[in-house]
């Protein structure tokens, strides 16, 4: 009965220590990024974007789009692997790609009013 209490509670301590752990681990991007996304089809030119990182969470800085302040969402795992989304008024797009220490890279593709774009994009921290 004892062994069955201590296993138990090794494997929630466990659980609760793994759940705990990925925030720390993605923490290391924390910080302020300057981002570029360029358009490699459709024409939605070269768009410049602040991105901050906390706790391993994606937010804006700054940018805009076609008159649009443009938002921000996503995480980084602690691995370096991103998942980001933007938005900017009417107009949608999604990414994903790869944190280093000191700089970022991905792919990302869109949608608005006049159709679709996609491309790369890069950043540095700041």
């Amino acid at each position: 009965m004892t062994g069955n209490r201590v296993c138990a509670f090794a494997l929630a301590t466990a659980g609760a220590l793994m759940c705990a752990a990925s925030p720390a681990l993605a923490a290391k991007y924390d910080g302020q990024w300057s981002m570029v996304a360029r358009t490699t089809r459709g024409h939605c030119g070269v768009i410049d974007i602040g991105m901050g990182v906390k706790g391993g969470r994606i937010y804006s800085t700054g940018g805009s789009f076609a008159f649009y302040a443009i938002r921000l969402g996503g995480r980084v795992s602690p691995s370096g692997r991103v998942n980001l989304k933007a938005v900017a008024g009417p107009r949608t797009a999604s990414g994903t790609g790869r944190f280093r220490h000191f700089a970022a890279s991905g792919t990302w593709h869109g949608r608005g009013p006049s159709g679709l774009c996609s491309g790369t994009w890069s950043a540095t921290r700041t």
